[in-house]
């Protein structure tokens, strides 16, 4: 479904939203991919309409983490990421991952070196939002205004906090959630051994063939 025309298709999205967003809450806090707190937070424009859709699970140690949800207007909430036209996304999520977090907190940027994560991404590293005084939606514009030979990075990290990760469609989105978190993991690891090295010649090619990127790859810089 792409445009809402009437009430029943909006009831029928927004459950279908509600359902894809319960799965992805409950698959990433099954495989370890959430933090303790369960911080999971979603913002998704609905297609074809004004409405912003909110799922916010409650996370900590509630009995019952059945997501509340909201609907707003989209233009009303104008320091939203997704008013960021050149990120393509309907969808942001806030979390928080144990991994990447540390990133976070070490006030430095992700460089994505898991395989995993890379052939689904443009980007080589997700930035850090350190001047927390200016908005997110602040921070990404003028990266995309300075290095516009840069893919777009699908998320920035909350420096001492969590991340925000945007894309189309929630469930997507949540992958790549999952993707990076597990690339922050296995670098941690690297770490005792040397640490996580950059790729070999052709190897990024061959990830991006795989997954149908290639073509686009070549209008960025590595």
């Amino acid at each position: 479904m792409t445009d809402i025309t009437n009430d029943a298709e909006l009831v029928a999205y927004i459950e279908q939203a509600r359902a894809d967003a319960v799965h992805a809450f409950d698959t990433l806090r099954a495989n370890g991919t959430l933090s303790a707190s369960l911080t999971f937070h979603i913002s998704h424009r609905i297609p074809g309409t004004d409405h912003l859709l909110a799922i916010r699970f409650p996370g900590g140690l509630a009995r019952d983490q059945a997501p509340k949800i909201s609907v707003a207007s989209f233009a009303e909430n104008s320091g939203l990421i997704l008013h960021e036209s050149r990120l393509e996304a309907d969808t942001v999520i806030h979390v928080h991952t144990a991994w990447l977090s540390a990133w976070s907190l070490a006030h430095k940027e992700f460089p994505i070196l898991y395989v995993a994560a890379a052939r689904h991404l443009l980007a080589r590293t997700i930035p850090n939002h350190l001047e927390r005084t200016r908005s997110v939606l602040e921070v990404i514009g003028e990266r995309l205004d300075k290095h516009p030979e840069l893919a777009p990075p699908p998320a920035l990290l909350e420096s001492n906090g969590g991340a925000n990760f945007w894309g189309k469609g929630i469930l997507k989105t949540s992958e790549t959630i999952l993707f990076v978190e597990e690339a922050a993991r296995f670098q941690a690891i690297a770490e005792q051994i040397g640490g996580a090295q950059v790729y070999t010649p052709g190897a990024l090619e061959l990830q991006w063939k795989r997954t149908g990127l290639l073509e686009q790859a070549k209008n960025y810089e590595g």
